[in-house]
């Protein structure tokens, strides 16, 4: 599974930045890093074109619904 959609899971979970990136340490998933994790939610929200971590959360929450 790539980062990316480690991150999504996480965020699915309700965990924090520091959480998420505590996660990908223990799953031996590189890069790691807190900035690193700060990076991919910045370019998973351009991507969704959330306009805030909340908004992101409720366009990911409306995509589990049309799986």
């Amino acid at each position: 599974m790539e980062v990316k959609q480690i991150i999504i899971n996480c965020l699915k979970e309700g965990l924090n930045q520091k959480e998420i990136a505590e996660k990908l340490v223990q799953l031996e998933v590189k890069p790691n890093s807190l900035s690193s994790v700060e990076k991919y939610l910045n370019a998973i929200r351009i991507e969704y074109k959330a306009k805030s971590m909340f908004h992101l959360g409720y366009i990911l929450f409306q995509l589990d619904f049309q799986d």
